[in-house]
Order: structure tokens, then sequence, then C-alpha cells
């Protein structure tokens, strides 16, 4: 397939400022394609990009249209990239297809480059977590392994190179880049699926055609594949249907063809007979949630053949995601904790079951995904929540849930313009506090570029803090 990009023309659409993009480019450049590359955003909101690839090799060769598409750009290439952000309904796209031009994604290509086996990660919530802790295992034993995909920290481009045909390369993956592989009639060897929650309804049509693009992760397997399904969600159980590879379960709640909890302790079904792995208290990260995703981790393990003593090891030591429900910091007896990816109900509620029975400052709000709010508004009533809602769109949602349910105006200060101003809010009404969480349950443009660069914010604030203690 390298072969393939030796002298073709290949239409980048959509740049974007994060890395994965970047990735593919160097990689095409690398690789000897005529490169043009088309976005929306003008030159100079797109500088950060464009600084980085002056030092790319061949880049003088790029030919930009920036600040707008050009329909003419569409018609005369071999190949079409889309990246994250770019819309399916496209006319851009459109005219591409009416052109017969093939239009592939990072996914696409990367499943298409690397020759050897790999393991790939979805679900609403639990996805990034889960990858890295697979991988972190798998890299106690195969030296080579990588995380990739969807996870922010390494594009799948720039990974490849990494790669050694023995390695497993752990890739995360969006709905998004779900559904161009299932165009493309592909699946990953082993398919991990943490859950299937409602969430990016504002994108979708329904529910069902959500759950429909993650069902792709195991559509295109075949009989010697392996399928790994959180049987505790009825939505990725019912996924079983859906492949023709092995499969296998894990759940806390009932003992499983996989991995399972029994009696305090994480065990491995195979089918045959059970064995210990390593007692569920040598699992440090909070919540139910947690441990599922290190059950999901241990069950792909024991299926790669990953020795029990460097299964428990890298799962006692795994210390989570960043700013997924990260503990940060003690300042005056609260413990903060970053839950800024937390950017549906779902994702908060697991959040403040974590915290059960602690007085809890909640940051939350944002911009709406077309979410229900109704089980959230129950939660923050149930527990010891003091809440700090930021302006948008979501909070708006949220502050009906819980006037309908009478939640105490004295509980929550609303309309809140910054995080900033949360911050320094949350710190008045501290009295008596356990922690602070921020854990918005909304996605974050209204106010930031995404949920990590809200992140950051937050943790700029926390460390702002400290300093001034000293």
């Amino acid at each position: 397939m390298v072969k393939q990009f030796q002298g073709k023309k290949v239409l980048l659409m959509g740049l974007g400022l994060h890395g994965g993009a970047l990735a593919v480019l160097e990689w095409l450049l690398k690789n000897k394609a005529i490169l043009t590359v088309t976005d929306l955003k003008n030159r100079s909101q797109l500088r950060p990009a464009l600084d980085k690839i002056k030092f790319f090799k061949g880049s003088e060769h790029i030919r930009y249209t920036l600040g707008r598409h050009d329909v003419r750009d569409f018609k005369d290439q071999d190949l079409i990239i889309q990246n994250p952000g770019v819309p399916r309904d496209s006319i851009y796209l459109a005219e591409a297809k009416k052109n017969n031009i093939p239009i592939i994604n990072e996914a696409v290509m990367f499943f298409g480059l690397y020759p050897g086996r790999s393991i790939g990660v979805t679900g609403t919530r639990g996805k990034s977590s889960t990858a890295t802790l697979i991988h972190q295992i798998i890299k106690t034993e195969i030296k080579s392994n990588v995380v990739t995909g969807n996870i922010a920290t390494s594009p799948m481009l720039a990974a490849l190179d990494k790669l050694k045909v023995k390695s497993l390369p752990v890739v995360e993956l969006s709905s998004w880049q779900l559904e161009k592989m299932d165009e493309y009639r592909v699946s990953p060897h082993i398919a991990v699926v943490t859950n299937v929650l409602k969430d990016h309804l504002n994108t979708y049509a329904n529910f069902a055609a959500y759950k429909n693009a993650k069902r792709a992760i195991v559509r295109h397997q075949v009989k010697s594949d392996i399928c790994v399904l959180n049987f505790d969600n009825t939505h990725s159980r019912s996924f079983v249907k859906d492949t023709k590879a092995r499969v296998y379960f894990y759940s806390t709640g009932q003992k499983v063809k996989g991995a399972y909890l029994a009696k305090g302790n994480i065990c491995f079904y195979n089918g045959r007979k059970s064995r210990v792995i390593m007692s569920a208290g040598e699992f440090k990260l909070l919540g139910e949630h947690n441990l599922q995703n290190a059950l999901a981790a241990i069950a792909v393990a024991k299926i790669v053949g990953i020795k029990d003593k460097n299964i428990a090891k890298a799962v006692s030591r795994f210390k989570g995601v960043d700013y997924r429900l990260q503990y940060k910091a003690n300042i005056d007896g609260v413990d903060i904790y970053n839950d800024s990816t937390a950017t549906n109900p779902d994702a908060t509620i697991a959040a403040l079951r974590a915290l059960a029975g602690k007085k809890i400052l909640l940051i939350a709000g944002g911009m709406d995904k077309n979410m229900d709010y109704r089980l959230l508004a129950r939660e923050i009533k149930k527990g010891k929540v003091f809440l700090l809602l930021l302006d948008g769109s979501a909070s708006d949602k949220l502050l009906l849930e819980l006037r309908r349910i009478r939640f105490p105006k004295s509980r929550m200060i609303v309309g809140l313009p910054s995080l900033e101003k949360a911050w320094g809010l949350a710190w008045v009404n501290s009295r008596g506090a356990d922690c602070l969480l921020l854990s918005p349950a909304a996605a974050s443009f209204n106010m930031f570029i995404n949920e990590f660069d809200r992140a950051r914010q937050f943790d700029k604030l926390i460390n702002d803090s400290q300093k001034k203690k000293k």
C-alpha cells in the first residue's frame, strides 16, 4: 500500500491544530505523495500547524487552499483523506464521490499499512483508559508496542514506523473513525467495546445511528478474530450477534467467559476453568467504571498470553489517564480531581458515584450535545453536592431538571461566565468540603478549544493556587 502513494495526488481535507493530520501529512511527504491541503480555517488560525509543517522535508511543494474549500480541488485527485470535523454530508465530498475519488481517513490508512495483528478499542466512556492499560500490560513483554488512535497523545501514522510485525498496537477508535472503516470493511483482529451510552446526539440522527457506528468495530471480523465485550452494558453485550469472532466478556457482576470479579478477586475464565489473576484491591483507581476498564484490559492480556505476574504488576501500577477523574492535589484539606473529559451526563454520574459519601464541590456545565440530564440531576440531588454551573446550553438543560426536582437553590451557583470564576466561588463555599471536582457533563466549545484546553486551564488554576500557598 505504501507504493500506492508515491507520485499520487492526495488531498488532505481538514488540517486542524492537534497533531493527527500533521502526522498523516508528514508521512505522505516521506512517501512522495503530491499534496494539496484544504481547510476552512485561514492561515492565521492555522499558524501553529503551518509553522510545524515548514520543518517537514518536501513541505515547500504542498499546495494550500485555506479559509475556504474549492470544488476544483475535489475533481482531480487520486485520493482524499477526510479528517475529523469534516461533515459527512459535505458538498465537496459529494463532488469527489461523483468523480469516483476514494475517500479514506487516518484509521483506514493505518489498518491498511500495518501488516500485523492489532487491538482496537472503542466505547462511549473508558476507551482511553482501557487502551492505555492494555498497552501498558502488553509492553511488559512486547517492548515495541504502542498505543495510538483517537487518544490525543499519539497519532496513528506517527506510531506506524515504530512498530514491528510482532507488535500488538492498541488503537483507540472513535465512532467517526469506525464509520469510514465500515465503508472499507475493516475491523481490528481483537476488538474491545467498553460500553455504548447516549452521546454525540448532536451529530447523529438518533442513538440507534450512533450505536450502529460503534458496531462497525466487530462487523467485519472473521472467525479467527477475537471480540471482548462489556457484559454489564446491554448495548455492548448485544454486539455478540454482529461478529463472527470468538467472543469473551468482562463483568463486575457475574462469572463470564473472560474476566470477572469474584469475592474481591479479579478472575479469568477461559471456558474450561477459572483462575485468580490478582486481588481487586491492588487496583488503585476510584469507581466501578475504572474497575470495568481494568477487567477489559485483563481479559485482552490473558487472551494474548501475557503472564499473570506481568498483568498484576502493570494493573497495580496504573495511575489512570490524564483528565479522567484524575487526582491532582490537596489544597487546604480538599482533594481536587480533573475530570474534564467527562463530556456527557453518564461520565459525571460515574465520577459522583466514585466519590460517593464525600462532600463535593462540583464544577459542571457547557455546551449541549442533545443529551438528557434527568438522571444526572437526580444523582446531584441525592449526593452531598454543591454545584457551580458554567454558562452553556447543557447547563440550561441541567438547571431545568434540577428545578423540576426542587434541588435547593442554596446548594448551587449558576450562570458562571468562566472557569476562573467557578474556581474562585468554589473556595468561597469550600467549608466542610472533601473534594473539588471538575466534571462538566457537557462539551466545551462554547468556552474552550476542546475538553483538553478546558482541562489544562483547570490545571493552571490548581498550580497557580499552590504557588500562592508557598
